[in-house]
This record gives structure tokens, C-alpha cells and sequence, in this order.
């Protein structure tokens, strides 16, 4: 059987498999780019004030700022993703520490900008209309708007310039989950150990070897165990700061404040839970059809350490070249120059592959590319199918960003977190259909008909349960509820998963796996998680019409989407674009493919394990 390559260090990794970081610096050092930075930084103190009282000078200042933005893109990305593959680098830290620390210098010296645009704010309301403004028009509004929620001037002023000393429980999380925490071994039969990490997890648990499984799906549960009550209080105390800022600033509540940010209403979420929950019996006809199957593949009762084994036998090990090639092919289908950007992206070294210890875990496509010629991928690539999906879903942000970026001015360019999951899941679904297209037995079929009823679950079904666990923790945190250990945490996460439980005798207090009540790093996003499954909702529409419309479609979700950045507000951005998200129509359908498809895997689960066999 073909393997994968191991690597010990960062170093040992061949440079093709690595992304090209220092192209970001263009030839310049990183101490050049600050100062450049800190030289602009200058000129915009130096104006802060009069600014407001001379139109030519306010557009002086956004000249700077469009300066400013791509230069701090470059020192943030090249910092971060130089952190992001050795995330206990001592000289990385520091640098990024002693830029922290200027940049808050330079804060407190610019003072708080709030203050400011509410002193002036009639100035910009008769501005607001002007052209020259177009492109910043939408976030005056938004600030305009958020004056109702402003503190006295000296309170906004103390928050601004001691907010560098505020506690990072993200970070904090990050470091104790990516590097402290130690799984242990996975023992096999013969007493043959195997190192446990976010990298190898993935393959142990398909492996033949039971004991292997068990034991890799134990220790994990018990490591992040050993830690949950320090897990509890971080997350606890991420989301009450939150709280108390929000509340004391007279929202009605801290969710709002968050959803306010994107123009989406609470009835949203309404629409997205019942939706799910009114639709888990058609997963309870999947997990019962899927346990048969076990059962009678492997004479045994499926456990949950068995739930990522391959009931069929088809290929489950890629090169990292044979994912580039795979990906080329999904996205070859796309019009204008989609293709041939996936292409350089591969050439010229936009992804980092590679799992090593103390590199970050999962897998991300950069953030704020505006003036970036790369737009740069980590993953932690595994040979698995998983690991080609995931190059595909990343690239799909890539290209996400690629078009956005090339389409709208700099600070229209960076589309909204709420859009963000749309066009990696996109890809997924392209993938999936390029796969099952080409596929030339039952087996891979029922294959990849399981791995895209497996992705729905795991992005909408579960993404659901922990964003209605989210609301449900953020709304009693903001009622003074005593939630600040994990049995309060797990309580709370236990009720809510009953709600969307495929088996409900299995969710109960005291089990390992309710220590996900702590350990999602979405979690520390600001209510992130629905995004999720919106986007995928979304992405599922956009697709549906692809299969209709043919490359109309694709054209339309380019030219609609893809290229929109954030030139308005996102549910106004998908409308545009052919998507009602406040529509149950697109969640019926959503569910109705899907439902389709775990009849076809129990029709062709039945004729390989009951007829072939």
C-alpha cells in the first residue's frame, strides 16, 4: 500500500511542498516594511483632527489609509503564516510582539477615531453622498449607526488605548490545543505504538487494527479531558467579555451586537434551526443503514471509534501530486480565468502541505490579500480523500479572494466573514460531482456518496447544534448565569444535542465526547459556527444551478458573487446573486438532495453487502 511521507521537522520538508513567504516582502526586509508602515502612520496622526474640517485632506487620509493597508497585509500575513508553521517560534513571537507593541504606540497617539467621526458627524453625513466617497460610504454608515452604542469619549478613549492589554483566550486556546496538549500513543494489537496529533488522527482511526482506533479515539478525548475545566473558564471568559462590552454598550443583547455587524436578523438563526431539526429522521435512516452495513462487513456492532472506517475498498491514498491533479480537473469546468489561477497557485508555491509537530492544526486560506500577489493556503495534508477535499475547499477561498480583490477597490475588497464558507464548499461539491461522475464501480460510488452525506452532517447538521449551543451559552451568559465550569458548560451542551440527536440514548452527562463543548475553535470567532451551515445552504444553491444553467451559472456566480467582496451587505449580496437566505425554499431543497442521496447509499449498501457478497 502506497504511504505518505513523514517528516520530523519543518525543515526537512522539500521546498515544493512548502509556500513561498518571502515573495510577500518583495524584496524588501520586514524591518522596511515597518517603517514604511510607522513612516504612514505618521502622516495619519498628523491629520487626525483637521482631517474633518478639509474634504481634501479626509481624502489625503484615505490615501494613506489604502497605503497603510496593504503594507500592514503584508507584515500581518508574512508574521502569522511564518507563526502558523512552528507556532512555538521564539523569534517569530518576538516580532510579532514588538510590532504589536508599536502599533499600539502609534494607537494611543492616534487617539480613538469614534470620538472623533461623533464630534464631526454632521461634517460626514453632508459628505457621506459625495463620489469620491463611494468606496468607504458603506462603513460611515455602519459607524454612524453604531454612535447609538458609544461610551463617553474618555471611556472610548481608555478601551482604545489599553486594549493591547487585553487577555487573548483565542490564543491562549491556541497554544494549549496546538501544542501543549498531549495525546499519547495509539497501541495496536501487538503492542506497537503510534504517535497521536491532529496529523496522524485522521489515518489511526481507519485503521484495521481496532485497538489501534479505540485507542486513538480515546486518548484524544482523554487529553483535551484532562484540561477541561481550564477549556471552560477560557471560553467562559471570552464570551462574558463579550457580554459585558455589548450589554453595557445597550445592546439588546450580545448576539445582536455580533449579527448587527453583517445585517442579519436573529430570524435567521430561527429559520436555520428549525429547518435542521425538523429533518434529523433522515439521518437516523442513514446511521441505521450505515451500522447494518458494518455489521455485516465486519461481523461486529460499529462502535464510535468505527465511524471513519471504509466499508468499501477503493483507493484512499493520494500524493500531494495527485491532489493537485484532481483539483485541476474540478476546477477546470469554471469560466474566465479561474483555471489557469488554480494552476499558478500550484506552480508557484501558494500552498504549504505538510503536517510536522507544533505546526497550527486544520487548514486556512489567508485573510486581508488585498496587494498580496499569493494568496497563500496552510493545510496539513494526509493522503486521505479528506486531505484532497480540504486542498479543494481552500482553493475555493483563494479564489474567492482572487476575484473579489481584481473586482472591487481596497476597502470593498475583503468580503465578510457571514460569505466566507460559501465558495470552499463550493469546491467540495464540484469535487464530489467530478468524483462520482468518474467513478467506475458501486463501491466508489457508495464511497462518495457516503463522504458527501458525511460532509453535510458534519457541516450543516453539527454546525447547527453548536451555533444553537452558542446562542443558547451567549444568552444565558448574558442573563448572569454561573456558566463558568465545564459541568455548567456540558449541561447546557448535552440539552441542546438531544434536540439533534441521531440516537438519543447516546447523548448524555459525563460522556468524553461532550468536552466539544470546549474545544471548537470557531467558538472563539465571535458566533461563527451557523456560518457554516449557511454556507453550505448556499453553496448547495449555487451548485443546483450550475447543474440547471450550465457555465450561465458559473458566469452568474463569478461575476454576482465571487467578485463582489463586500461592496454591500452580505444577504444583499446573495439576493443579487440569486440566493434568499431567509427563504425555507433553498434549506427544502438543500434537505431533499440529500435525502436523495442516502437512498441511493442504502439502495447501493444493500446490493454490495447483501447481493455481491
Amino acid at each position: 500500500m502506497k504511504t505518505i511521507k513523514k517528516y520530523k521537522s519543518y525543515d526537512e520538508i522539500e521546498k515544493k511542498y512548502t509556500f513561498d513567504l518571502e515573495s510577500i516582502l518583495n524584496n524588501k526586509t520586514l524591518e522596511e516594511l515597518e517603517n514604511d508602515y510607522f513612516l504612514l502612520y505618521e502622516k495619519m496622526i498628523q491629520i487626525k483632527d483637521s482631517k474633518y474640517e478639509d474634504f481634501n485632506l479626509y481624502l489625503e487620509h484615505l490615501e494613506i489609509s489604502r497605503k497603510m493597508l496593504i503594507i500592514h497585509n503584508k507584515i500581518e500575513n508574512y508574521l502569522s503564516n511564518k507563526l502558523n508553521i512552528n507556532i512555538v517560534d521564539f523569534d517569530i513571537n518576538t516580532k510579532i510582539s514588538n510590532f504589536e507593541e508599536k502599533s499600539n504606540l502609534y494607537e494611543k497617539r492616534f487617539g480613538s477615531e469614534v470620538n472623533r467621526i461623533d464630534k464631526h458627524k454632521d461634517t460626514i453625513k453632508k459628505w457621506l453622498n459625495k463620489v469620491e466617497l463611494a468606496e468607504v460610504k458603506k462603513d460611515l454608515e455602519a459607524t454612524l449607526e453604531a454612535l447609538d452604542h458609544k461610551l463617553d469619549d474618555q471611556v472610548e478613549t481608555y478601551l482604545n488605548d489599553t486594549s493591547i492589554g487585553n487577555p487573548s483566550p483565542e490564543e491562549i486556546f491556541s497554544i494549549l490545543t496546538d501544542s501543549e496538549v498531549d495525546f499519547g500513543y495509539a497501541t495496536s494489537s501487538k503492542n506497537k505504538k503510534f504517535k497521536i496529533t491532529e496529523g496522524t488522527r485522521p489515518l489511526l482511526l481507519k485503521n484495521k487494527d481496532e485497538k489501534i482506533r479505540k485507542s486513538a479515539y480515546i486518548n484524544y478525548l482523554i487529553a483535551f479531558n484532562k484540561h477541561k475545566q481550564s477549556l471552560a473558564k477560557l471560553l467562559y471568559q471570552h464570551i462574558k467579555e463579550l457580554s459585558v462590552q455589548s450589554l453595557y454598550r445597550k445592546y439588546p443583547s450580545t448576539l445582536e451586537s455580533i449579527l448587527k455587524e453583517d445585517h442579519v436578523d436573529k430570524s435567521l438563526l430561527e429559520i436555520l434551526y428549525k429547518n435542521v431539526q425538523k429533518n434529523i429522521g433522515m439521518f437516523k435512516k442513514y446511521l441505521k443503514a450505515k451500522k447494518q452495513f458494518f455489521l455485516k462487513k465486519f461481523n461486529k456492532k460499529m462502535e464510535p471509534w468505527d465511524a471513519s472506517m471504509d466499508l468499501v475498498n477503493i483507493k484512499n491514498v493520494y500524493t500531494i501530486e495527485e491532489a493537485q491533479k484532481i483539483l485541476l480537473d474540478v476546477t477546470s469546468i469554471m469560466p474566465y480565468e479561474y483555471p489557469e489561477i488554480v494552476k499558478k497557485a500550484i506552480d508557484e508555491r501558494w500552498i504549504d502541505y505538510v503536517n510536522v509537530p507544533s505546526k497550527r492544526s486544520g487548514a486556512y486560506s489567508i485573510g486581508d490579500s488585498y496587494g498580496i500577489d499569493k494568496i497563500f493556503i496552510l493545510m496539513n495534508f494526509d493522503g486521505t480523500l479528506d486531505s484532497v477535499n480540504t486542498l479543494c475547499h481552500e482553493m475555493g477561498h483563494s479564489l474567492h479572494s482572487y476575484y473579489s480583490n481584481k473586482n472591487q477597490p481596497i476597502f470593498r475588497s475583503q468580503y465578510p466573514i457571514f460569505l466566507a464558507e460559501i465558495a470552499s464548499i463550493f469546491n467540495e461539491l464540484l469535487l464530489n460531482d467530478y468524483l462520482f461522475n468518474n467513478a467506475k464501480s458501486d463501491e466508489e460510488k457508495f464511497a462518495l456518496l457516503s463522504a458527501s452525506i458525511s460532509d453535510f452532517m458534519g457541516t450543516v447538521i453539527r454546525q447547527t447544534q453548536w451555533s444553537n449551543y452558542e446562542y443558547d451559552l451567549y444568552n444565558e451568559i448574558d442573563k448572569g448565569e454561573p456558566l463558568n465550569t465545564y459541568e455548567a458548560l456540558e449541561n447546557l451542551y448535552v440539552n441542546n444535542a438531544k434536540k439533534y440527536a441521531f440516537d438519543s440514548k447516546q447523548i448524555k452527562i459525563n460522556k468524553k465526547e461532550n468536552i466539544y463543548s470546549t474545544i471548537v475553535p470557531h467558538f472563539y470567532y465571535h458566533f461563527y459556527v451557523y456560518k457554516y451551515a449557511i454556507g453550505y445552504i448556499v453553496a448547495n444553491t449555487f451548485f443546483q444551478k450550475y447543474k440547471i444553467e450550465g457555465i450561465d451559472a458559473l458566469k452568474k456566480y463569478i461575476d454576482k458573487f465571487l467578485s463582489a467582496g463586500d461592496k454591500d451587505w452580505p444577504t444583499l449580496i446573495l439576493k443579487e446573486a440569486g440566493v434568499d437566505i431567509y427563504s425555507n425554499e433553498i434549506y427544502e431543497k438543500a434537505f431533499s438532495i440529500i435525502n436523495e442521496k442516502i437512498s441511493k447509499y442504502i439502495k447501493l449498501g444493500r446490493k454490495i453487502f447483501y447481493e455481491k457478497y
